[in-house]
Order: C-alpha cells, then structure tokens, then sequence
C-alpha cells in the first residue's frame, strides 16, 4: 500500500482473462459505496472503465493472451480523499514513456486505451522491478 492510509480495501487475484473482468464493477461500486462523500452519477462508470482498460492491456500486452494473474487492490484513502488502484502483473514490462498520444484527429481502432485511462484519472503510474509489474491510479473523490 506504499504509505497510503486507507479507509476500505479490497485485494483480489484473479486470472488475466477477459472473461473475469467483470468482477470489476461490482468491487468498485462496493468500495465506493462506503465513501461518506458525494460520489456524480458518472464517477464509478468512469473509473470501472479506466480500471477495465488497464487490464485490458495487461492481458493484451504484458502477458500477450498467455497465462497469467492480474492483483487488483482498490483502497480508499484519506486526507485528501481518493480512490487508490494497485495492479500487479508478472508479464512483460514495457516503458510508459515511450507510449505516445494517439492523433485525435486522425480516427483508429486501436490506441487510446492508455490515453483515455489517463484522462479518467487523476493520476496514473506505471513501474516494473525483477517481481512484478505495478499500476497506480489514482483518483481524487
């Protein structure tokens, strides 16, 4: 948890598959549902896509369709108040910064997965060591 003082936390494992993707939404909206704070309509929609997004590409890109896990800790925390999402992988890494924008002015079908998780957060990390890969997002409630 790296310092964060929390309020809530749930930590799943699960396979990096799609078909298990859906367990998702169902965490989040009981996370959130213990914020005392006034959550939009829009904020759990947004934030299980970004979440979703993310391990799209960690099953796409770091474990190419291939066998592996995903770790997903979502925990609230306090001063300030905000959603924290870990996601550890033992995939592939890659390097965050060589990731470009896509052109948004030129249409494509594939591309704006990193682009669109970071305009729905607040703040997204991304590091790789010998154990795993980490995902933080960040979003401020």
């Amino acid at each position: 948890m790296d310092g964060v003082i929390t309020q809530d936390f749930i930590r799943l494992n699960f396979p990096a598959s799609y078909r298990y993707l859906s367990i998702i939404g169902p965490c989040l909206s009981i996370i959130l549902e213990g914020v005392n704070a006034p959550i939009a309509t829009d904020l759990p929609g947004a934030l299980e896509l970004a979440i979703h997004e993310t391990c799209v590409n960690i099953v796409q890109h770091a474990y190419r369709g291939g066998h592996g896990s995903i770790q997903l800790e979502l925990s609230i925390a306090s001063d300030p108040l905000r959603l924290v999402v870990d996601l550890y992988d033992t995939g592939q890494s890659f390097d965050l910064s060589e990731v470009s924008e896509p052109p948004l002015d030129e249409p494509q079908v594939r591309g704006y997965g990193l682009f669109l998780i970071r305009q729905l957060m607040d703040d997204v990390s991304y590091h790789s060591n010998t154990e795993h890969n980490h995902w933080r997002l960040i979003k401020y409630l």
